[in-house]
């Protein structure tokens, strides 16, 4: 072809070639030569690659994508109502509670701590044989210290549960009210008339580290009035309503049933009036007793709140922690306001 070309240049005279035209006469069709030779290559590439992919899947490539979608499998979810009772420094072990007789037994996911009340949302993961997981929702519940109830006693079935005005956990338990574990007796809420023989082993514990205390400041703490039984109360109370009338005998005592003295966690201390506010003793028990657990059950000014008058005298053990935050730097909360319950009688 070049030969060609260059023989038409010479029949028109021309001696030699020039630059120009050797670009045109040479160079180009040189270009266009490789560019469809680069098409062709390309053409039997792209051939290639629609014959590779027109070809069945192989067992290897299969077996990955079946693996890829068990294990991006979604896990079960399952929201339960389970609730796990303990309460502070007594720890549990959670696997063994919930797995019960499965071997198949699992972990449990989430921040809890035994040493600090609260309520606790967990999880509790499972894997079976084929890698499927499933997870269960959970609520660990760490009561604080001084509770009433005991938690062995509950079984499915033989209790039931309530929630107060501000989202406290009642539990009513054989006849008997708890809330948040604490045991709860006044106008609204009774004992039967069989609870209780004497002082809880917690609260005289208690009382007994507080009368050394006292001592150590020169102060002498005693009981005036202690456990008292259903016929007990039910003696006073009617003679104060004999004496004065039941209105106001309502004001100051107990009907039976009603009395906090009953439950074995409360006690009259000292002295049974109300000028023990001013003295030496008085003013300790106001100023220290929470720190050994017990609170000022009927303070100034929260009849309105607990049915009952001042009595400077009447303390109740609730432990330390619920203790230090009734007490609310000399500000008592009671029991009603904090829980978020009543104290009326039904009449």
């Amino acid at each position: 072809m070049l030969e060609s070309v260059i023989y038409m240049a010479k029949v028109k005279g021309k001696k030699r070639l020039t630059k120009v035209g050797l670009i045109v006469l040479v160079i180009i069709p040189l270009l266009v030569i490789c560019g469809v030779v680069g098409i062709g290559y390309m053409h039997s590439k792209d051939n290639k690659s629609l014959n590779n992919n027109s070809n069945p899947t192989s067992p290897t490539s299969a077996n990955e994508s079946n693996n890829s979608s068990e294990n991006n499998e979604e896990p079960q979810v399952i929201e339960t109502s389970t609730v796990i009772r303990t309460k502070v420094g007594e720890s549990v072990d959670l696997v063994s509670a919930l797995a019960g007789e499965n071997p198949n037994k699992g972990t449990v996911e989430g921040e809890y701590d035994f040493n600090k009340s609260g309520v606790y949302k967990l999880r509790y993961v499972t894997t079976d044989s084929n890698s499927k997981k499933t997870i269960q929702g959970f609520t660990l519940k760490v009561y604080m210290d001084g509770i009433n109830l005991d938690l062995s006693k509950l079984t499915p079935g033989n209790y039931k549960t309530f929630t107060t005005s501000k989202g406290y956990e009642g539990i009513v338990l054989n006849d008997v009210t708890y809330i948040e574990g604490f045991i709860i007796a006044n106008k609204t809420y009774t004992v039967p008339k069989d609870y209780g023989t004497s002082l809880e082993k917690e609260t005289q514990a208690a009382f007994d580290k507080m009368v050394a205390g006292a001592k150590k400041d020169n102060i002498n703490v005693n009981i005036q009035s202690g456990f008292r039984s259903y016929e007990t109360q039910s003696r006073i109370y009617n003679r104060h309503v004999t004496t004065y009338s039941q209105a106001e005998a309502d004001t100051y005592s107990a009907r039976p049933g009603h009395s906090e003295h009953q439950t074995g966690t409360a006690m009259d201390l000292n002295w049974i009036k109300e000028a023990l506010e001013d003295r030496a003793d008085g003013k300790w028990l106001f100023a220290n007793a929470y720190k050994y657990g017990f609170v000022l059950r009927y303070p100034k000014g929260k009849d309105n709140e607990t049915g009952y008058m001042y009595e400077p005298w009447h303390y109740r053990y609730v432990g330390t922690e619920l203790a230090k935050i009734l007490y609310n730097d000399g500000d008592w909360i009671t029991l009603e306001s904090y829980f978020g319950i009543t104290s009326k009688y039904n009449d």
